[in-house]
C-alpha cells in the first residue's frame, strides 16, 4: 500500500511538471521564440505546444549554429510518421533537415521492421540517410568516425523497472564518448518521467565528465560549452 501510494505521488509531481512545461512552451509561442528557420521541420511533425517541440527546435538551433554535420539516433521512429504526436518522429525530422542543409543521419534501431516503418514515410529522393538494424552499443562502439549530435531514445523504459532502459543508455554513451568532442551535442528523450526516466544514468555521467544541462524538459539537451 505504500509502495502504491508513492507511485500515486511521484505521478502527481510528473503531472506537476507537465503542466509548467505546458505553460511554458504558451509562454515562448506567445514571444516569438520559436520563430527559427529550422522549425519548419518540425511545423509539419508536431505542434508547438508538443512536450518535445521547443527541445527539438533548440536541437536543431545548435546543429545549424555549430555547423553539425553527423547525427546519430539510437531507436528510430518505429511508427513512421503516424504517431509524431506520441513518438516525436525523430528520424523523419533529422532527415528532413539533412537534406535540405547537409550532412549524414544514422538511425539504429534493433528492430527491422520498426526502420522499415521509419523509411516508409520519408520524403520521397531522401539521401545520406542511414537505417541501421543493430545493437546500438554495439554500433557505437564499431562507429569510427565522430559524433556530433548524439539522440538517446532505445530502450523502453518502464516505471517498475527502470534501471534495464537507463543502464542500457549509459552503456550507449560510454561506447560513444571516445567520438564526441567540445561541440558535440547530446539529447535524450523520455527524461520527465518518473525515477529520472531514461536519461538519469547518462546524465549523471555526463556531468561526471565536465558537461552541463543547456535544456531540461520532457528531453534533456547536455552541452559542453
Amino acid at each position: 500500500m505504500v509502495y502504491l501510494w508513492k507511485c500515486f505521488m511521484r505521478m502527481n509531481k510528473i503531472k506537476a511538471r507537465l503542466i509548467a512545461l505546458k505553460a511554458h512552451l504558451i509562454r515562448k509561442i506567445r514571444d516569438g521564440s520559436f520563430e527559427l528557420p529550422t522549425c519548419t521541420y518540425l511545423n509539419t511533425k508536431l505542434k508547438p505546444l508538443n512536450l518535445r517541440y521547443h527541445t527539438f527546435a533548440e536541437a536543431l538551433r545548435l546543429i545549424q549554429d555549430r555547423k553539425l554535420k553527423r547525427i546519430i539516433e539510437t531507436g528510430t521512429s518505429r511508427c513512421g510518421g503516424t504517431n509524431c504526436s506520441g513518438d516525436g518522429c525523430s528520424s523523419l525530422i533529422f532527415t528532413d533537415y539533412i537534406n535540405k542543409y547537409g550532412g549524414e543521419f544514422y538511425s539504429v534501431d534493433i528492430d527491422k521492421q520498426a526502420l522499415l516503418n521509419a523509411q516508409r514515410d520519408l520524403k520521397p529522393g531522401f539521401k545520406n540517410a542511414h537505417f541501421i538494424c543493430s545493437d546500438s552499443v554495439g554500433f557505437l562502439h564499431n562507429f569510427s568516425e565522430s559524433i556530433d549530435f548524439l539522440y538517446l531514445d532505445s530502450y523502453d523504459f518502464e516505471v517498475m523497472n527502470p534501471l534495464a532502459s537507463q543502464k542500457h543508455h549509459l552503456l550507449e554513451i560510454q561506447a560513444a564518448y571516445p567520438k564526441l568532442h567540445k561541440n558535440s551535442v547530446i539529447m535524450i528523450d523520455d527524461c520527465m518521467l518518473p525515477r529520472g526516466g531514461k536519461g538519469k544514468l547518462v546524465i549523471d555521467f555526463l556531468i561526471k565528465k565536465g558537461w552541463r544541462i543547456l535544456v531540461k524538459g520532457y528531453q534533456v539537451i547536455l552541452i559542453q560549452n
